[in-house]
């Protein structure tokens, strides 16, 4: 014969069992802040390369982000070095934020960035396009950037 025993919970019991079944909070990562960055850029349909270092600076607005950026540096064609709108110096602004996780992405003027900020929230790295028309040329750039953020 069975007989029935109703599940006693001792407070140590229940203290178990609640430290099995919640998870770790994994820690927060926000893009807010200041970060030192650099690209390698390259347009293939008109053979020249982009290099460029700056910064860029998030801040939170709502949901996402947005910001301003800096980056000065050269691009080369077999022409030679010259200095294009994606390294005047000029400050622009960031638009359209998105952070979801680790993934990031953003606008500027000129340029779409998507990336992954790092599991200790320290650096980001990801794809670029940049796009625009400069005396009758149409230029795409794509590549790589990096940041990394200022202590």
């Amino acid at each position: 014969m069975f007989s029935r025993v109703a599940p006693v919970l001792t407070p140590a019991l229940v203290g178990t069992l609640l430290a099995c079944s919640s998870q770790p909070e994994a820690p927060s990562l926000s893009i807010v802040g200041t970060w030192d960055q650099g690209a390698r850029l390259e347009d293939a349909a008109n053979s020249q390369t982009h290099i460029h270092t700056g910064y860029f600076i998030f801040d939170q607005k709502g949901d996402g982000f947005s910001g301003s950026g800096q980056q000065s540096g050269l691009c080369h064609a077999a022409s030679g070095d010259y200095e294009g709108p994606l390294a005047s110096g000029e400050l622009f602004g960031i638009t359209e934020g998105k952070q979801e996780g680790s993934n990031v992405s953003f606008r500027s003027a000129l340029c779409t960035y998507e990336g992954v900020i790092s599991e200790d929230g320290s650096h980001l790295d990801g794809t670029a396009r940049c796009e625009y028309t400069d005396q009758g040329t149409h230029f795409v750039w794509t590549g790589q950037w990096l940041a990394n953020r200022q202590h």
